[in-house]
């Protein structure tokens, strides 16, 4: 077997060893660098949460109101359905835009607002001393008779 030799250039003979052995230190720093931050890095704390965006929350603002002369602020009502009528009737109510909820008659909405009455078309509200009336909103006529229904195929 023959031995060859591996020819190096005149200028990097007798550097060779001393030139790989820095390349060494200089690559086993750089590793020590990288672990020890990735591994002494502080935990990442959690983020906070997103912010939803809701509806108004439907403040009270009748100290503002009154400050003016007001009197309590109008609420807005959207009768969404009727439980039941007469003098123990009772609705479910949109007020001031936020989630339905059900009322009985004589229960305060908000300040100064009372439900008056339940009737087959609506609701009576009154709101300080004066009675509206709010009629349930219906996307159509109402269906009477038999109503079809389609079978599947």
């Amino acid at each position: 077997m023959l031995a060859h030799k591996v020819a190096l250039p005149p200028w990097l003979g007798a550097r060779a060893p001393r030139t790989v052995q820095a390349l060494a230190i200089l690559l086993t720093m750089a590793g020590i660098g990288v672990w020890s931050s990735i591994l002494l890095a502080p935990r990442p704390t959690a983020a906070p949460p997103v912010l939803a965006i809701e509806p108004p929350s439907g403040q009270d603002i009748s100290p503002i109101s009154n400050w003016f002369g007001g009197g309590s602020a109008r609420v807005r009502i959207a009768v969404v359905g009727l439980i039941s009528s007469g003098r123990q009737g009772s609705a479910l109510l949109a007020i001031n835009g936020q989630a339905p909820a059900s009322y009985r008659v004589g229960q305060a909405l908000a300040q100064g607002v009372t439900l008056a009455s339940v009737n087959t078309l609506g609701v009576s509200i009154d709101q300080d001393g004066i009675i509206e009336e709010v009629f349930v909103q219906q996307a159509g006529p109402p269906v009477q008779g038999f109503v079809p229904v389609s079978s599947a195929p």
